[in-house]
């Protein structure tokens, strides 16, 4: 199945892409697609509790499944004013 993945402000300069489309086996997790983006990404290692995650348009804070044509967007923290 395949994975839209999106990048946001400085995470997108670290990553070297705005989006990148990954490639899962079905019945993957966010935690599966977390651990082959920093197999690829360094920085996803050292920045785990730096960012927040939203898949389909919806934040996401545990392990959820995935799904063929998902989009999961990493953000870095922000805050409101």
């Amino acid at each position: 199945m395949t994975i839209r993945v999106c990048f946001f402000a400085h995470f997108r300069e670290m990553a070297g892409a705005e989006e990148l489309t990954m490639e899962m086996t079905e019945h993957s997790s966010l935690k599966h697609l977390r651990e082959q983006l920093e197999a690829v990404i360094p920085f996803m290692t050292t920045q785990k509790q730096s960012f927040r995650i939203a898949v389909n348009q919806q934040f996401i804070d545990k392990d959820v499944p995935l799904y063929d044509g998902d989009e999961v967007a990493f953000l870095p923290p922000f805050s409101g004013g």
